[in-house]
């Protein structure tokens, strides 16, 4: 059991199924209701993206920069990217998607890919690295908004708004401990995220202006139809998200990072579930 849970951890089954959780939990949020194939293409998106990033990190800081040796060694891994791009592909065909969020959010996602590919005229862009905190919670936040809602970004009613804005300040929370834990690697590697650009007490003072602008937009959904019960336990999932920050400035280990930061995506759309049926 301990293997397997591991294998689900480090080959991004749970991530995964922590942007389909958010994707549901946005449909709780607005009143509507999200296709079970639509959740399935956002959970094999999630897979193959994850799953192709890891394998490409790999090759770019190999020493060996083999793709026989990739291949060797990451099978298991390739296996998995294959697997989740068939299922992504057949769920497309299902659906009838609109093409600008997704276009952004691919867009988006091969920014993000930048400063790793192993290019060396690419080596301008790792400066601008510190860009991936913004742009990898922007990618989330429109891959769990605006696509399961099927809404544009230049179309969004006040409600989804604000839901796109709560839950951008949530992924950045995420997307900033995440980054405090990788910045000695990025420094090695040549790369910039926040944590690498700001010093301690800037990134202290990031972090508390977003947990209360978090607080602020949670509260201004109330007049747009999101009940208390609602409201409080995205109150709780932030506060939850910031005592892990405070507890992420020691060093911690791989299962509080990918089972304990990262699920807070997928506790927060449960805890949001069950305050309708049980009405807290």
């Amino acid at each position: 059991m301990i293997r397997l849970f591991y294998f689900i951890l480090s080959h991004s089954f749970f991530i995964a199924l922590c942007a389909t959780a958010l994707s549901f939990q946005t449909g709780q949020l607005t009143g509507i209701s999200t296709n079970p194939y639509l959740l399935s293409f956002i959970f094999f998106g999630t897979l193959s993206g994850y799953n192709a990033y890891w394998l490409i990190s790999k090759f770019s800081f190999s020493s060996s920069n083999s793709f026989r040796l990739l291949f060797s060694s990451s099978r298991i891994s390739l296996f998995v990217f294959i697997m989740a791009l068939v299922g992504m592909l057949f769920c497309y065909l299902q659906l009838n998607l609109l093409s600008s969020s997704l276009s952004i959010a691919g867009g988006l996602f091969i920014f993000y890919l930048l400063p790793i590919l192993p290019f060396k005229n690419l080596y301008w862009i790792k400066r601008w690295g510190f860009l991936k905190t913004v742009l990898l919670a922007f990618t989330w936040t429109i891959v769990t908004t605006l696509i399961p809602l099927q809404v544009p970004i230049w179309g969004m009613e006040p409600l989804v708004t604000l839901v796109f804005i709560h839950r951008l300040l949530f992924m950045m929370l995420l997307c900033i401990i995440f980054d405090k834990r990788d910045a000695a690697i990025d420094k090695i590697r040549g790369l910039q995220s926040m944590a690498t650009f700001l010093n301690p007490l800037k990134l202290h003072f990031l972090i508390g202006f977003i947990f209360i602008s978090y607080l602020i937009v949670n509260y201004f959904m109330k007049a747009y139809g999101i009940g208390m019960a609602h409201l409080i336990s995205l109150s709780l999932i932030g506060l939850i998200a910031l005592i892990m920050y405070i507890f992420s400035l020691q060093k911690r280990g791989y299962i509080f990072y990918y089972f304990g930061v990262d699920g807070l995506m997928f506790f927060s759309a449960i805890v949001t579930w069950l305050s309708v049926y049980f009405k807290f």
